[in-house]
């Protein structure tokens, strides 16, 4: 057994996938008893294979070991081998696809300039075309500990299985489009929910382990995987009934998928189809933390008694992902976009200028800053008010791997100290897209403090602030 072993595996190294093995040749001598593969796991498990059969073999009523298999059995044998056929086939199709972009990729030269002109144009050209290069990105979503951090998040995937589950009216006989379906969590609840088909779609590697959840769940039926970014695979149908995602990034936007959520859509999805969810907001509410700006800011003024004042440069640039307490958020928060995925359009994520009022519901010595949060709605319809399951990124609400979003303002430019109840934090808030990266984020802040007292209203300046979610 081990020379087989170690003979098909030389032969495949050789590219002979199918090798011979009518002559006996192989097994003379010592040759393959060295193992070709190092650490070959097959070998190892040797002879646990064979106590397995011996075991099921005594297992057996008397006589039966080795009997001829019932029709069934046979025909569950079958089935089972042209999955594992066709498996094997999509691998080794991946694998050569990979492979070849790869070459691809290394040999495409950068355009030079010519002995009669500067090609700049053409060097600029190449040059924008890598900065618009998101493999990173999907890239980043092939690896086991993302994929954990969501799965672990019970408000997120709590809220996608409950609606789900508690609407298998809705998806009964459906056919359904899981848009970045990750793990293929979503897609494996649409398919025990009754869903006639569910095609799930990632660009990220992850797609493999998906296909072998799904198969793994005996679901290989009703889920099928595709690998590619959704405007660019074919789906094996024209129309789907339903489209789930879980697109949200940090302050909802961040990472632009929703920009393939809405593509699918409007490509996709029939006129009364269903989105899931169905609807998004995006929350600013204001933030004051003396503990956390001395350990994260007035640390740097007396490092074991060493002024390091240059390791604040540029601090206040980005935006800070983490976990606030309510006592932290000295006002309500307000609504500055609602987006209804059923309507929504790309332009629509872009805002430029939204107003904002935010009032104090507590005295603070000084405001640190502005908190971005937002709330996930799953209607049965294309009505909010409809929407029996929900959740919120908010300080208020369970903690999510979201956690909420700071925006901090540099005290040191932009004073605002002394602020008390019934006082007015007024302004408006821009966000886009990153210039070099559409999937970050640009978020500018205009703001004014206006005083309960109107004789104190002039004695603040109005004041602005940038900052980029990277």
């Amino acid at each position: 057994m081990i020379k087989l072993i170690n003979y098909v595996r030389s032969q495949a190294n050789q590219g002979l996938f199918a090798p011979n093995l009518a002559p006996k040749d192989f097994l003379d001598g010592d040759e393959y008893l060295k193992p070709v593969m190092e650490d070959d796991a097959l070998l190892y498990s040797i002879d646990d294979i064979f106590d397995y059969c011996e075991q099921r073999d005594k297992s057996l009523p008397n006589g039966s070991a080795g009997a001829t298999l019932s029709g069934e059995e046979v025909q569950e044998l079958l089935r089972q081998n042209k999955q594992l056929r066709e498996q094997a086939i999509y691998y080794r199709s991946a694998l050569q696809k990979t492979y070849l972009e790869n070459l691809e990729l290394k040999e495409r030269p950068l355009p030079l300039p010519s002995e009669q002109e500067n090609n700049q144009d053409a060097i600029a050209a190449h040059t924008k075309e890598i900065a618009g290069d998101d493999s990173h990105y999907f890239s980043s979503y092939a690896y086991n500990d993302v994929h954990e951090l969501m799965l672990q998040d019970t408000v997120r995937t709590d809220a996608y299985r409950d609606f789900i589950y508690d609407n298998k009216h809705l998806f009964a006989g459906k056919v359904v489009l899981d848009v970045g379906c990750g793990t293929g969590i979503l897609s494996l609840f649409c398919a025990k929910a009754g869903a006639a088909k569910v095609i799930a779609v990632d660009n990220s590697s992850i797609i493999d382990k998906a296909r072998e959840i799904v198969f793994e769940n005996g679901l290989s039926e009703t889920i099928q995987c595709l690998r590619g970014k959704i405007e660019e695979v074919t789906l094996p149908v024209r129309k789907v009934d339903i489209i789930v995602s879980e697109w949200m990034g940090y302050c909802l936007l961040y990472e632009a998928m929703l920009d393939s959520v809405i593509w699918a859509r409007d490509h996709y999805l029939v006129p009364d189809g269903l989105m899931v969810p169905s609807h998004a907001a995006i929350q600013l509410s204001l933030f004051a933390d003396d503990e956390y700006i001395s350990d994260k800011f007035t640390f740097w003024n007396s490092v074991y008694g060493f002024k390091m004042p240059c390791m604040l440069a540029k601090a206040y640039d980005d935006i800070v992902i983490r976990t606030v307490k309510p006592v932290a958020v000295p006002s309500s928060s307000t609504t500055i976009v609602e987006l209804p995925l059923h309507t929504v359009k790309k332009e629509d994520l872009t805002l430029s200028g939204t107003k904002f009022q935010l009032a104090l519901k507590k005295y603070v010595d000084q405001l640190h800053g502005f908190l971005i949060h937002f709330d996930i709605f799953f209607a049965t319809g294309r009505d909010i008010s409809d929407a029996r399951t929900y959740f919120t990124t908010g300080p208020s609400g369970p903690e999510t791997h979201w956690q909420q979003a700071l925006a901090l303002i540099d005290t040191s430019k932009h004073d605002a100290s002394n602020l008390n109840i019934g006082d007015q934090v007024c302004g408006r808030i821009q966000l886009r897209k990153g210039v070099d990266n559409f999937r970050e984020l640009q978020i500018e802040i205009d703001w004014r403090v206006q005083r309960a007292k109107s004789e104190e209203q002039q004695s603040v300046s109005d004041a602005g602030q940038t900052w980029a979610m990277r």
